[in-house]
């Protein structure tokens, strides 16, 4: 699965992309304020399609033999760049309410929901990808400076842009927005035991962010 971040040294932030957070859109958003000197890793096609209408594109994310990636976890980042700039830069994320994260997961990873239920999804162990927590931790300890919510991700955002001096106009582009086509509540599609597997998978992030059912 493609994921992302950004680097800014304009700024001094660092944005790590987690999964079924609107990352792309923020991505896409932010890319916009980077300097010429700022890493910006790559999208998939469809999406760099909308950033280059922007005048943007991926940008200084190899380094060496090493590149910078989507949804690329806090302790590599660390590792690449060094101490001083990780312990100098904002550094921020989002996440979702898991039950939901993993709706979305689904509708966007099975395209013939014919062909696999959300139920053999589940069973399949496909959820997992929606795990984020390994992203913005190292050894279990959350090390950004803020975690946005995915549901109040304007707000959120803008007081991140407003903490690094980002002059944020508040758009933010529908990538990868078209692939959920039921839009009933998450509630009424989990019987007790997907949401019990659920709760027990994401017990780390649900704790962390007090999301609830």
């Amino acid at each position: 699965m493609i994921k992302g971040m950004i680097i800014s040294h304009k700024y001094r932030f660092i944005f790590l992309k987690t999964t079924k957070t609107a990352g792309t859109s923020i991505e896409i958003s932010l890319s916009r304020y980077c300097g010429e000197s700022d890493i910006i890793t790559p999208i998939s096609q469809r999406d760099e399609k909308i950033r280059q209408t922007l005048g943007k594109s991926p940008q200084n994310y190899q380094l060496g033999t090493k590149n910078f990636y989507n949804h690329i976890s806090a302790k590599e980042i660390k590792a690449l760049i060094g101490d001083e700039i990780w312990g100098s830069y904002y550094k921020f994320c989002f996440d979702r309410n898991p039950w939901d994260k993993v709706i979305s997961l689904y509708y966007f990873a099975v395209k013939n929901h014919k062909k696999e239920s959300f139920n053999q999804f589940l069973e399949r162990g496909k959820y997992k990808g929606a795990f984020n927590f390994p992203v913005y931790t190292i050894n279990d300890i959350p090390v950004v400076d803020y975690i946005g919510k995915y549901e109040s991700l304007q707000s959120d955002l803008k007081a991140v842009c407003d903490k690094v001096a980002i002059p944020f106009d508040g758009w933010l582009p529908k990538a990868k927005g078209n692939f959920r086509k039921n839009r009933q509540p998450y509630t009424t599609q989990y019987n007790e035991s997907q949401k019990e597997m659920i709760q027990h998978y994401f017990k780390k992030e649900i704790d962390l962010l007090n999301y609830k059912y």
